[in-house]
């Protein structure tokens, strides 16, 4: 009995099975929309990946296997210029370098910069450590691509994996980087670091090193020693350099500095990222130990940080990494694959289904459907001649 191809079981099968194929492509496919000035972030990790190739051929030591992700980074466990050392703690510690090191984390920095309104040409006060080199380095990428203008305090004293190598600190890098062009910032002035800003956890023979680091650049870069008796003065030293400091849009801290957040443990639980000046008070809220009912002696209050937010300008801590860029659904900054530069969620956002694709599978859908037809009403056609001749005959 004669069917045409329309009527064919095995036809029919192949075109449900191509349309169910067509309807899985679709319900699969994503559309990218990009954020807008999205370049702003490209252009500061493109920045930041050109920091980080430079700063691996300056070093002669060799890169460490924990180093993640091969930039030059990621220092050692410990030193003679470690500030802080805990083993029990020491995965989470690797972690957060690890993260910072990436260069999407610039562009991660820039959409903070976003978040609090900065705008080309605003003035900004950063504090930073040698505990988060690759940080230090994304803000100062961040900056450079958004035209700010940052008055810079850095320390040298730093925690396990930070820039703790004696001939690798955060000084030597940023004095590296700054000679050769690759930012357009260095630091204003320099203390020791560490405990009260002292070195008061640091030997004497790291002291030392760290002195001798800090004279040799602020000979070559007129830079300003900050190394007062007393954390308060320091503070105060710093102040007095800033001027009037409602001037400025911001207020960054990256590490643990005592400058920027006081003494003592209770900065570990300042939550990291944005912190508006709405909350300055309820930060004292976190150092209630809830287990124990203990309270934690508050310096919070006598910080940098307390004082910009009680001018009514925001602060933005660079610290707790990990679980900083968790709360941005951006764990993925670790991802070992450094050609996931300008790729993520960082720079666009993924709607489901894609009208590329939607139309694809539509137009597939049809043309599949009128080539079976064509060719069975041609087929119908021809049988129906046959058939005429049959009758002749």
């Amino acid at each position: 009995m004669f069917r045409p191809q329309i009527q064919k079981t095995r036809t029919l099968f192949v075109i449900a099975f191509i349309n169910i194929c067509l309807v899985v492509t679709v319900s699969n496919s994503l559309t990218y929309k990009e954020y807008d000035n999205v370049n702003l972030r490209y252009n500061s990790t493109q920045s930041m990946d050109r920091c980080i190739e430079s700063i691996k051929d300056i070093t002669d030591l060799r890169i460490l296997e924990e180093d993640y992700y091969q930039t030059g980074l990621i220092g050692v466990k410990e030193s003679q210029i470690t500030t802080i050392f805990e083993e029990q703690n020491i995965d989470n510690i690797l972690k957060s370098k690890i993260i910072t090191t990436h260069p999407n984390f610039a562009a991660f920095m820039v959409l903070l910069f976003e978040e609090i309104g900065l705008q080309n040409g605003d003035s900004i006060v950063v504090s930073m450590t040698g505990s988060l080199p690759g940080a230090n380095i994304a803000l100062l990428s961040a900056c450079n691509s958004m035209g700010l203008k940052p008055m810079i305090f850095s320390s040298i004293g730093s925690s396990s994996w930070g820039a703790n190598k004696e001939n690798l600190t955060w000084v030597h890098i940023e004095d590296h980087l700054y000679k050769n062009e690759l930012i357009d910032f260095e630091s204003i002035a320099i203390s020791i670091g560490g405990e009260n800003d002292l070195g008061d956890n640091i030997s004497d023979e790291g002291i030392e090193i760290i002195e001798s680091v800090i004279q040799k650049s602020i000979k070559n870069n007129k830079k300003i020693f900050i190394n007062e008796e007393y954390l308060d003065e320091s503070i105060k030293e710093k102040i007095k350099l800033l001027g009037n400091i409602e001037k400025y849009k911001a207020f960054v801290n990256i590490g643990g500095g005592a400058s920027s957040l006081g003494q003592g443990i209770d900065k570990k639980f300042i939550k990291g990222g944005i912190i508006s000046p709405l909350l300055k008070n309820e930060i004292q809220e976190i150092y209630y130990d809830t287990e124990k009912g203990n309270k934690y002696h508050d310096k919070f209050k006598e910080s940098m940080a307390y004082g910009f937010l009680d001018n009514d300008i925001p602060f933005i801590n660079i610290k707790n990494i990990g679980l900083l860029v968790s709360e941005y659904g951006m764990t993925y900054l670790k991802d070992r694959d450094l050609n996931k530069i300008n790729k993520g969620l960082l720079f666009y956002e993924i709607e489901r289904f894609n009208i590329k694709s939607i139309w694809f599978a539509l137009i597939a859908s049809i043309l599949v459907s009128i080539i079976v037809g064509i060719y069975s009403h041609l087929q119908i056609k021809e049988r129906m001649k046959e058939d005429e001749i049959d009758s002749i005959l």
